[in-house]
């Protein structure tokens, strides 16, 4: 796999010590490419994206983020380089829609000029006109307010963006289309997306690449096409078919 933009390598992370997480995974993500990873509850899905932003610390093994180890990032500038969206957004309700678009750009101290063009073009990405970038969370629906949480991640301009869930909490037809949105928005932009769900046809539709996690081990990580046609075990064939 060519040009990863994170590569994990025999990542192993323990809560208690009888209980591993992650047992010794390794992943290679290409740059560009949109990961889905998906398993069982507790397999380690959202344990092995928090780690590649530093938001959750490993007990051996090796990561390394856009060429450089992970160890070696000033985790504050590593996380303003790789947007994270969760579930519902996680937005400041105190804050308006543009100011939650701008908080990442205003903690790092963007020139108030620059910051707005910024907040204005992924307003018009996102389809938010001027009466709703004056609302606060409160008064938007739920697809709403996710399309906020993911313009705040872009904001920055990131290489990678981190989801977790970001879908959950949203009704079939929300869902959907925000479904669609994302997948057109990444190939517009190019970047790398990792998304965590517990949806399988939302795994294989978004995803390049699907991670296949079962007991904190990732089973299979190939492209959603190739695991339908030759799944590598019959724990996976039936996870699948589920």
């Amino acid at each position: 796999m060519n040009n990863p933009v994170i590569e994990i390598v025999n990542v192993t992370k323990s809560y208690e010590p009888e209980s591993k997480a992650l047992n010794a995974v390794s992943l290679e993500i290409p740059q560009g490419a949109f990961v889905t990873i998906i398993g069982p509850s507790g397999c380690g899905k959202t344990t092995l994206l928090r780690l590649m932003n530093g938001m959750t610390g490993i007990d051996s093994g090796k990561i390394t983020v856009m060429g450089k180890d992970l160890e070696s990032w000033d985790k504050i500038q590593l996380r303003r380089k790789i947007g994270y969206v969760i579930q519902q957004g996680g937005l400041f309700p105190h804050l308006t829609v543009s100011q939650n678009i701008a908080f990442v750009l205003n903690i790092s101290a963007v020139e108030k000029q620059a910051s707005e063009k910024r907040v204005n073009e992924l307003a018009k990405i996102m389809g938010f006109d001027e009466r709703q970038l004056n609302a606060f969370p409160s008064e938007l629906s739920g697809g709403q307010q996710q399309r906020v949480g993911v313009a705040r991640a872009l904001a920055s301009q990131p290489e990678i963006i981190l989801m977790d869930e970001p879908f959950g909490a949203l009704d079939n037809i929300t869902r959907r289309n925000l479904q669609h949105e994302i997948k057109e928005m990444h190939q517009k932009l190019k970047i790398t997306f990792i998304m965590v769900t517990h949806d399988l046809h939302e795994a294989f539709t978004l995803g390049t690449h699907v991670a296949i996690m079962n007991k904190g081990e990732i089973e299979q990580f190939e492209p959603p096409g190739n695991i339908q046609q030759k799944p590598v075990n019959m724990w996976v064939k039936e996870f699948i078919n589920i």
